[in-house]
């Protein structure tokens, strides 16, 4: 064999070695842009529960919580091309195993648990779990204790995935301030070509309103508790219904001055 031959031979398995190297890496890049992908669609998924939060006036979050996470779902599910009704939109609620909403002082866990009907059917339902304090040392514990309750869910419905809660970073589940929040947690979600490769992502969105610039106006009542003031929330003069504005501003456009017993 000529030394050209040779020649010839190396030449073709460089070349292949060189598509080989390109592909890989066009197939590495494709995934992390997924992966980044899911993170906008889960942030996304996450502000638009936010703005249902928004309408949480006097009657607080417990009003619209049910509300955000639908809003929650819908957001998320589209993101991910999903269509309404799939077998595939029912197992991604599988890969949620926490969502929680804040009020500010208070946080509320969401979570998946079975009910057993009267016909012996078995059903996935919603619950929630009662108020904790947000400013509680054993706020972490208690979303890892929802967390590990969503496995034993998950393996019900065939999802074989260890859910634990990732390190709190920051102050992670405290950035709301004194406002309404939305945290969600997207975990062992499988990424398509990646070979066994999944998604985990922890999403927040506030609602940009604390609560001291939340004033309320009633849409009813005498003294001060009528329509012509502005009160804050807590206020004993603040009635079921009511209006939120973001500002004292906005209140005196609205023709309200501020109230002698909560005002400052």
């Amino acid at each position: 064999m000529r030394i050209y031959h040779f020649t010839l031979i190396f030449a073709v398995l460089a070349v292949m070695m060189l598509s080989m190297t390109a592909f890989s890496l066009g197939e590495s890049f494709d995934e992390e842009q997924r992966m980044s992908n899911l993170d906008l669609v889960l942030d996304k998924a996450s502000e638009s529960a936010a703005d249902v939060l928004k309408e949480a006036h006097s009657s607080g979050i417990a009003g619209v919580r049910d509300l955000a996470v639908d809003a929650f779902y819908a957001s998320l599910s589209a993101g991910l091309g999903l269509a309404d009704g799939t077998p595939a939109l029912t197992l991604l609620r599988m890969y949620v195993p926490v969502i929680a909403v804040t009020d500010g002082d208070m946080l509320f866990v969401c979570y998946d648990d079975y009910e057993t009907t009267d016909d012996g059917t078995v059903r996935l339902i919603r619950k929630w779990s009662d108020p904790i304090a947000r400013n509680t040392d054993g706020l972490e514990n208690c979303l890892e204790y929802y967390c590990n309750k969503h496995n034993e869910v998950a393996q019900r419905a065939g999802v074989v995935y260890s859910f634990f809660i990732p390190e709190n970073e920051g102050g992670l589940y405290l950035r709301s301030g004194e406002g309404a929040g939305f945290f969600a947690l997207l975990q062992g979600y499988p990424s398509e070509r990646s070979g066994g490769r999944v998604f985990t992502g922890f999403s927040f969105a506030g609602t940009g309103i604390d609560d001291a610039d939340m004033f309320f106006i009633n849409l009813q009542g005498e003294g001060f508790a009528s329509e012509r003031y502005f009160h804050r929330k807590g206020c004993i003069y603040l009635s079921e219904e009511s209006i939120m504005f973001g500002s004292k501003k906005k209140c005196a456009g609205y023709g309200a001055f501020e109230c002698p017993e909560c005002g400052d």
